[in-house]
């Protein structure tokens, strides 16, 4: 009886092999596709994977495969993507040169193999996000002309960076023949796996298929068992073997083997020594490359292996060539080094090190890089580096390293990675003798270097924490501008996250800054405070705050800043009262934001005026400015930020002007990415306000659901809130529930309107005396005694309320003519003449919808 390792027949898997079939299918439709295939270690996923993908490729389909890397929280930033784009580069040659031509140095960060990455600042969301945006377009082009399948295996280990660019292209992706096919170990997916979100992200998207593997059955052991031994197997030996096995296509394949050797009965029924009954086979070198092999990481390439067993030449070779005969180990697929056949041998290999024997191994791998840099990929020094001397216990050594790779996940985008090698950073901190010194940092320069990067992986608590600390350390009398650059960071942290408005921490900064020579951080600071004060409340003096900030800016010589603080300025002017003032603000921020050639400057500007155009009520130009945003966020590969907002604000004005088919289409693209809360939060308004127009109320009911999740934060911008609350009165209102309705508008009219948001103010009141207005009409509604008193007082508080609202724009008007008619209405005194007046009102307006509705009365 003949043995091979592994079985020659695929086995079991016909039915999933069959869902991957009908997913290429699709893909080759024109569809984009996922699948995630999990399943514990050893169930079967690679075999699977590559059967998939020899058919894929039989049907003329390219294929690209990228493996994640274990090297824990130094995970090398876009691994498998740059292995799998690597592929691809190498399979379609010319044609991919063609689809990255101009873009090769953007794509570097994913792409080294183009060209080198640049040294530059990459600290930014928008950078980041034209990272994606390029990622997806170059797919998108490759896959117009055939199929691609584009494989990750192990996405267990996979690094934030390559999580957070999979679940993009996953929601992104909306044309091309692409299919992307990821595995993971679902055993090492606990509560707190940071895959275990990303795959309930993912599941919530349509294109997305997963398949679970299951163990095998006792019959298809048997195959498994005829394929591997050549011939029929004994039934009471399947029967044992299914028995230890308990199914697990590896364990079958382990026990087989031990088969030869005459060992299944007295085999122990621990899987560790399962595991290393081959590498114990092996010969004594053949078993020490395997132990440093073991240590190395997933994969190993050869000249380091070396290096650290200290062999090479034909000894190294003779103790390999064993080690790969016996199947423990494979060659890489790029064939310059090696891993092995399944993680769970190398981790059982691993752990069945003394601590100090596998602390010592990782000091002559880290020793043997300190030497030799170029023993493995420039883009991995670093996070290796790092990784060995943590594990190897040498803090000092470790500390360096780690700030190292921490600054190397911060010039590829990596935020995620970068945030987690800064807290290992600050774990070591505390370990070493005299860090200052070692490092040429301070500990406040390390707290203020995690900030951000915790920002960006969304750990507010942590980036809070952080600038706690940092504001504890720093020296007030002797570093002002620092301490203010601290208090601006903090109120950024605090409105991003939604727990405050984060003025007070502004004022706190800017009381710091005056009396200072000018500075950039004094003109951004009072931009900011003048910004933040437009959203919640604008004043007089926050247009004065603006001026002076943009006094500083042109003093020091800022375009960019100038152009933000303009368009800051000429939505104060707007909210208070004088629209042609303002809008002179805004285009001196184009013609400004032009010159410099600062297109997300110029983006923002844009998406600003097309929202301040719509709040007066001139929808098709403020359609015209969200569509020309929207274009310099598609050109710039800005529309993940920044042009996030423009799709927004253009559907809201589409649905205005009664273009509710088209605004449909424009909000799906928002889904597809990963906005802001709020700018999310504004995408299911639409949807509901669309959902509620048309009469669907189960939709509108699901939307106005969603964007309430996210208003339930500490502190949202008036903008956001009202509207809200406008939603949720007239879905109460269709469904009759008039004490609803009161419950709903009662505290926001008690708190009254800020200056400046009678653009959301009034159609909360309209709809409220809508709701009363319905309430009168019902037959068999009581009329008298307490209802009759508490509809009373419920009007006198809309009444109330309005007065209080400017009138700025034929809008505002056409608002206030329909509260006045809804409110007779109510009270049982509606007149022709009213609505008449309405009519006309809304006339002078381009929104079909509420024309028609009031014309209706």
């Amino acid at each position: 009886m003949s043995t091979v390792a592994v079985s020659p027949v695929f086995v079991g898997r016909l039915p999933e092999l069959s869902r991957l079939a009908d997913a290429l299918r699709d893909a080759n439709a024109g569809t984009p596709g996922v699948v995630l295939i999990g399943g514990e270690a050893g169930v079967g996923k690679t075999r699977l994977l590559q059967e998939f993908v020899d058919q894929a490729e039989a049907k003329g389909a390219v294929t690209a495969i990228g493996g994640c890397l274990e090297l824990g929280a130094e995970g090398l930033p876009f691994a498998p993507v740059s292995a799998a784009m690597r592929a691809l580069t190498d399979a379609l040659g010319p044609e991919l040169a063609a689809a990255v031509a101009g873009r090769e140095q953007d794509l570097s960060w994913v792409m080294p193999h183009l060209a080198p990455v640049p040294s530059g600042d990459a600290s930014g969301d928008y950078d980041r996000a034209r990272l994606f945006e390029l990622m997806l377009r170059v797919l998108e082009q490759l896959g117009e002309e055939r199929t691609l399948v584009v494989a990750f295996e192990d996405l267990h280990w996979a690094d934030a960076s390559t999580r957070e660019l999979l679940a993009f292209l996953v929601r992104s992706l909306r044309r091309g023949r692409i299919l992307i096919v990821g595995t993971y170990r679902a055993d090492a997916i606990d509560r707190r796996h940071p895959l275990r979100p990303f795959l309930a992200e993912l599941d919530r998207i349509r294109t997305v298929r997963r398949l679970d593997l299951g163990r095998l059955t006792r019959a298809q052991v048997g195959e498994q068992l005829h394929g591997i031994l050549g011939d029929e197997p004994p039934r009471r030996l399947i029967r044992q073997i299914f028995q230890k096995s308990e199914g697990n296509a590896f364990f079958v394949e382990e026990l087989a083997c031990s088969v030869r050797h005459g060992r299944l009965t007295g085999l122990s029924d621990t899987l560790r020594d399962l595991l290393l009954i081959r590498v114990e086979e092996l010969p004594d070198a053949a078993q020490r490359v395997v132990r440093v092999a073991a240590v190395g990481g997933s994969t190993v390439g050869h000249p380091l292996l070396s290096e650290v067993a200290g062999v090479g030449g034909a000894e190294l070779d003779e103790a390999l060539r064993g080690a790969v005969s016996m199947h423990v180990l494979v060659p890489t697929k790029d064939g310059d080094g090696y891993q092995f056949r399944h993680a769970l041998v190398r981790e059982a290999v691993r752990d069945d090190l003394l601590p100090g024997e596998r602390m010592r191994m990782y000091v002559r791998y880290a020793e043997a890089l300190e030497r030799v840099p170029d023993l493995v990929p420039a883009d991995e020094h670093s996070s290796r580096l790092a990784m060995y001397w943590y594990h190897a216990g040498r803090a000092v050594e470790a500390l360096p390293a780690v700030l190292a790779a921490a600054e190397t996940a911060r010039s590829r985008y990596a935020f995620g990675e970068q945030f987690r090698l800064l807290e290992r950073a600050l774990e070591l901190w505390e370990q070493v003798p005299d860090p200052e010194a070692l490092t040429g940092i301070t500990l406040l320069d390390l707290l203020i270097a995690a900030i951000a990067p915790a920002r960006f992986d969304t750990a507010y608590d942590k980036a809070l924490a952080f600038s706690r600390q940092a504001l504890d350390l720093v020296d007030v009398e002797r570093d002002p501008r620092r301490a203010a650059h601290l208090w601006t960071i903090r109120a950024g942290l605090l409105r991003s996250s939604n727990r405050a408005s984060g003025l007070t921490e502004l004022q706190k900064a800017e009381a710091l800054l005056v009396g200072l020579p000018p500075s950039i951080e004094h003109a951004r600071v009072l931009g900011q405070i003048a910004r933040d004060e437009m959203l919640d409340n604008p004043t007089e003096k926050s247009v004065e705050t603006a001026r002076e900030a943009l006094a500083i800016a042109q003093r020091i010589g800022s375009p960019a800043d100038e152009a933000t603080i303009l368009k800051t300025l000429g939505c104060l002017v707007v909210s208070l009262g004088r629209p042609v003032e303002g809008l002179v603000f805004f285009e001196e921020a184009r013609a400004i934001a032009e010159r410099a050639s600062e297109p997300d400057i110029m983006c923002l500007v844009l998406s600003n005026l097309s929202s301040v155009l719509e709040g007066l009520g001139r929808h098709a130009e403020a359609a015209e400015a969200g569509r020309e945003s929207l274009r310099i966020a598609r050109e710039r590969g800005l529309v993940q930020g920044l042009g996030s907002f423009s799709i927004g604000n253009l559907a809201e004005s589409l649905l205005s002007l009664g273009e509710w088919q088209e605004a449909d289409h424009i909000l799906d693209e928002v889904f597809d990415y990963d906005p802001k809360p709020e700018t999310l939060g504004h995408a299911y308004r639409l949807v509901a306000e669309n959902a509620l127009a048309r009469g669907d109320i189960a939709a509108a009911t699901a939307a106005i659901e969603q964007a309430r999740e996210i208003g339930t934060a500490k502190y949202i911008e008036p903008q956001f809130l009202i509207p809200l609350r406008t939603l949720e009165v007239a879905l109460a209102r269709r469904l009759g529930r008039l004490a609803e309705v009161r419950e709903l508008v009662a505290p926001v009219l008690r708190a009254g309107f800020p200056a400046g948001h009678q653009r959301y103010a009034w159609p909360l009141l309209v709809e409220t005396a809508r709701a009363e207005g319905d309430a009168t009409e019902l037959a068999g509604y009581p009329r008298g005694g307490a209802e009759l008193k508490a509809r009373h007082e419920a009007l006198k508080r809309i009444r109330t309320a309005a007065l209080g609202l400017a009138q700025d724009c034929p809008l505002d008007e056409a608002h206030a003519v329909n509260l006045r008619a809804e409110l007779a209405r109510a009270e049982g005194e509606a007149t022709v003449e009213l609505w008449e007046e309405a009519v006309a009102a809304w006339e002078k307006t381009t929104q079909p919808y509420v024309l028609a509705r009031v014309r209706s009365r």
